[in-house]
């Protein structure tokens, strides 16, 4: 199972159905100093790992801004513009970001210099934010696990620049992830100017690492390394029947040739330092990456001979320079890795990733592309060799329409795709067990500026999909929740999944905010849930809700939404026959 970070959402109980009331929820602990939590992955002893984002009170640092620049002060005249729009009026100016340190203690002016900052991103003379942390959960609370930031002068603190994930947990509680090095804050005299300009750079993009059970944090090193930090990420872990441990996720293996006539052209350390340069290459792809195979003994030893490249689905061309990529994101119990790579379509490189399995140091796809436009997904694999992901029509890279959920039987040869809920509803699967159920996420409302998504339990063996929230009590006062997202469902049919939930709205700084009037605030969040199964559940009839847009139907998909068929609907695929 493998969680993309997509936005919860809202909604009611549909009328005119009966569904059994199959599942129990409890909420599971939640990070204070954030306003969403997440369950990533967790294990059938119910020990999970995961993720919170908008971390309250980031810290800034101003010193170094020019506040008499035109691009702070556009800035600060279109927020307040804004708020005048609202009714509303701004209530501090730069000067008092500037001088009284307004920023640390005006949740607006923290807020304002928040988005002023990520505006900047991309510009490495402005401090560098992320407000996204690790979670390790325990029974009573879900703690942030600090991976690679450290502290540092410029915040007092931690740095709170950098990427933390977790991604994955074993039997034994041992977790897998990948985070990025802390900014450092340097003064850098730029040729042809006298006085020193701040940069803001790091030692490193993307580090794998391994979490022990008592909690010491282990590196994974990867297929290569250079001055500049090179790359790895890891995304999967199992504990083997020998108590051996089985990783996988993706490593550098190389800069090639068009990296490097780009560092040779542009890094020369004249106009800033040479290690920002590279961090500017590597935003738009530095490394030749492959997906990667980590094993260690039961004593976390990393055991050399079976640690390895897992392979590419291509064959580099001669005096082909551009960078080649393949990924792993599952692996089972039998050390079948699966992913994604590059591939071919006769002699044209296709830069979109196509799904499949890697063994013996080749990939295999197992979803046919057209050329071009056309990309996969493969996302989990369970113990009998059954694959499940998406595909899906990528135009504009990383934008994905017309997304489908299929599943790949690897010693069949037998690939099927899942009817969503109607023609046309996006659907993202995210795991399956050994049972044959499989969980995601799919659309029941698309034509809305944010289309809508609930979570989805589909039996393979029966080839029923089921909305949760149907199996679940109607919403209501006392079951204020509604399930967006299904991250890992066990062996046994438990499920943890994303719901949303409306609580008491805090600021950017951790404050419950209020009305004009004093009254408090209210907002949904993102909370991570566990269903577990209720046999003895009876048939409940929820109310309809006045902004429903349409019916849901337990039975059948046909005819559920009428919806105008898009050109990309009639795109011809073709299906792998294998």
């Amino acid at each position: 199972m493998k969680y993309s970070l997509l936005a919860a959402s809202i909604g009611l109980c549909f009328s005119g159905q009966l569904f059994a009331v199959t599942y129990e929820l409890s909420e599971l602990p939640t990070n204070e100093n954030t306003k969403h939590t997440y369950v990533m992955d967790a294990n059938e002893s119910g020990v999970m790992v995961g993720r919170a984002t908008e971390l309250f009170n980031l810290p800034i640092d101003v010193s170094y801004i020019d506040f008499n620049d035109s691009g702070i002060k556009n800035a600060y005249d279109s927020w307040k513009r804004n708020l005048e729009l609202r009714d509303e009026t701004i209530d501090f100016t730069l000067e008092d970001i500037e001088k009284n340190n307004a920023a640390a203690t005006n949740a607006d002016a923290h807020l304002f210099m928040r988005n002023f900052i990520s505006t900047r991103s991309n510009n490495p003379e402005f401090q560098k934010l992320n407000s996204g942390i690790g979670i390790m959960f325990s029974t009573t609370s879900a703690d942030e696990k600090v991976l690679f930031d450290a502290n540092r002068d410029y915040t007092n603190g931690l740095s709170r620049s950098t990427v933390q994930l977790l991604t994955a947990i074993a039997s034994d509680g041992t977790a897998v992830g990948w985070g990025t090095a802390p900014y450092d804050q340097i003064e850098f005299q730029k040729k042809d100017e006298s006085e020193n300009t701040t940069f803001f750079q790091r030692a490193h993009a993307s580090r794998a690492l391994l979490i022990k059970p008592n909690g010491e944090t282990v590196e994974l090193p990867g297929s290569f390394s250079d001055d500049y930090g090179s790359f790895s990420i890891a995304t999967d872990i199992k504990k083997l029947d020998d108590g051996s441990y089985l990783v996988v996720g993706q490593s550098a293996v190389s800069v090639e040739k068009d990296s490097e006539d780009r560092f040779n052209d542009n890094c020369k350390g004249e106009d800033e330092p040479v290690a920002v340069c590279v961090w500017q290459l590597q935003n738009s792809g530095y490394y030749d990456l492959r997906a990667y195979q980590w094993k260690l003994d039961a004593n976390f030893n990393i055991i050399s001979s079976e640690t390895k490249d897992l392979g590419i689905g291509l064959t580099r061309e001669e005096n082909e320079e551009r960078i080649h990529v393949s990924s792993a994101l599952a692996v089972n119990k039998a050390g079948v890795p699966i992913g994604q790579s590059q591939t071919r379509e006769g002699d044209d490189f296709i830069i979109r990733q196509r799904a499949g399995y890697f063994q013996d140091g080749t990939f295999k796809p197992v979803v046919e592309h057209d050329k071009g436009y056309e990309s996969s997904r493969a996302i989990a694999i369970n113990d009998n060799n059954v694959i499940v992901g998406y595909r899906m029509d990528e135009f504009t890279t990383g934008s994905f329409v017309n997304v489908k959920s299929y599943y790949y039987d690897i010693d069949n040869s037998e690939y099927k795709e899942i009817a969503s809920f109607y023609e046309g509803s996006d659907m993202y699967v995210r795991d399956i067990n050994n049972a044959g159920q499989i969980i995601g996420q799919a659309e029941v409302e698309k034509n809305v500026s944010v289309p809508r998504r609930d979570a989805f339990l589909f039996d393979k063996a029966t080839n029923q999909l089921s909305n949760i929230n149907d199996l679940l009590p109607c919403k209501s006062a006392d079951f204020p929740y509604q399930v967006s997202e299904a991250i890992k469902i066990t062996d046994s049919g438990n499920i943890y999944a994303i719901a949303t939930k409306t609580v008491k709205r805090k600021d950017s700084l951790g404050n419950i905010m209020k009305d004009s009037n004093d009254n408090e605030e209210f907002e949904s969040v993102a909370i991570p849930v566990l269903l577990t199964r209720n046999s003895s559940g009876t048939p409940a009839e929820c109310a309809p809700d006045e902004a429903e847009t349409y019916e849901r139907s337990s039975a059948s998909f046909g005819g559920v939404l009428a919806l105008l068929s898009a050109p990309l609907l009639m795109l011809r695929r073709r299906r792998n026959k294998k």
